[in-house]
């Protein structure tokens, strides 16, 4: 079988839920060897959603965490703790890409921000999801993907005007923002090959769905 695309760059994901592992789950897919990292006792939030193998509400069942982990290798750390930090830096001095989805705030705590992360690997390329990105006034604020989809504004040609707004399904804010971080991240590693540096690669759910707006100006077009 010959090599992927991404063969030979390693990658550590320590997200939850979907953007995060399905970004990285895209990455192992083109041949990266992806380290997925996981809290002790608590694990992915993506273990508690359903559906369920047999029905069977277990950690190790879930059908969704199952599929957006397929070909990544896992092991658990305590971030919160001295040793945990210290096994987390020795996988970090050889990693090539990091991708989280922890709130700025939070992010900043656990020494998650880029300015710690680069100071231990000048090289990482680090990728950070959020529902609205970095900076500005919502940086802090979370959502659900109803909301996400609701403030990127495409919600206003779901459904018609005298019914209830609708949303697509299947949590289309953190889907396509994890399908865009993965486009991202492999920009900032082809960048790297001229600069020899790494970067912050910032990517808001929100702005992701905002690029899909491309239907209201031809509907004001043509219908007013």
């Amino acid at each position: 079988m010959p090599a992927g695309l991404l063969s030979g760059i390693r990658v550590l994901d320590l997200g939850s839920g979907i953007s995060a592992p399905w970004c990285t789950k895209i990455l192992a897919d083109y041949g990266a060897e992806v380290i997925k990292v996981e809290t002790p006792g608590t694990g992915d939030d993506a273990r508690r959603m359903g559906p369920f193998a047999g029905d069977d509400p277990d950690l190790e069942k879930s059908l969704t965490f199952l599929y957006l982990n397929t070909n990544k290798r896992g092991v658990t750390v305590d971030l919160s703790s001295v040793s945990g930090r210290s096994v987390f830096q020795r996988l970090l001095a050889n990693a090539d890409v990091l991708v989280e989805n922890t709130p700025p705030a939070r992010s900043k705590e656990l020494g998650l921000d880029y300015a710690s992360l680069a100071g231990i690997n000048p090289e990482l390329v680090v990728t950070s999801i959020t529902p609205f990105g970095q900076t500005g006034p919502y940086r802090d604020f979370q959502a659900t993907d109803i909301v996400t989809y609701a403030l990127s504004g495409l919600m206003y040609h779901s459904g018609d005007s005298d019914q209830p707004p609708l949303r697509s399904v299947l949590d289309q804010s953190f889907y396509v923002a994890g399908a865009n971080a993965a486009a991202a991240t492999q920009v900032a590693l082809f960048a790297r090959l001229t600069t020899g540096e790494g970067q912050h690669v910032d990517v808001a759910a929100a702005e992701c769905l905002g690029a899909h707006l491309v239907q209201p100006l031809p509907y004001y077009n043509y219908m007013g």
